[in-house]
């Protein structure tokens, strides 16, 4: 497995380095976003705790743990804007990732794509497959949910495919 780092940003990238109004504006919004976003955690917590429908606990419950997720993502995106204009470590923050070579990375990356756009058309196929279920059954939502997951798996892997050289 042979990696050498390329010092070069990512082919084709045309950003320069953080503009410093441009990051406080960043910071700014990723600091409203989170006090919103822990509100709303607070409340999904609340009405878990509250409903006794076992349906409604496990989608409230599904929520939640987005909402969990997004909550740390915003607060590490606005650490990594923190570190830039206070120019200090804050932890955790969102890693950079820089351009390298690494074939079997890349090789990986590709095949991972093809079968993220399999599932894709096969979670399709079972959403016309569902529409014969009850009104009342949550198989067909949590179909629905499931095919937001491929898009975005796809473009996490295309970064990463856009990282790596062959």
């Amino acid at each position: 497995m042979t990696r050498t780092l390329i010092d070069a940003p990512f082919p084709g990238d045309t950003k320069q380095t953080p503009v410093r109004d441009a990051e406080l504006a960043i910071a700014k919004t990723l600091r409203e976003h989170g006090r919103r976003e822990g509100a709303a955690l607070d409340e999904y917590q609340q009405l878990l705790e509250s409903c006794e429908d076992e349906g409604v606990r496990y989608l409230i419950e599904l929520i939640l743990a987005d909402e969990e997720r997004h909550h740390r993502q915003i607060d590490e995106m606005l650490h990594q804007i923190q570190s830039f204009l206070w120019e200090v470590d804050v932890e955790p923050k969102v890693p950079h990732v820089r351009a390298y070579r690494h074939p079997e990375l890349r090789e990986a990356t590709e095949r991972l794509l093809a079968l993220e756009r399999q599932d894709a058309a096969e979670l399709r196929k079972l959403r016309r497959e569902m529409r014969s279920q009850p009104s009342s059954s949550m198989l067909p939502l949590l179909v629905e949910l499931m095919l937001h997951d491929p898009s975005k798996h796809i473009e996490i892997l295309k970064f990463i495919k856009r990282a790596t050289k062959p």
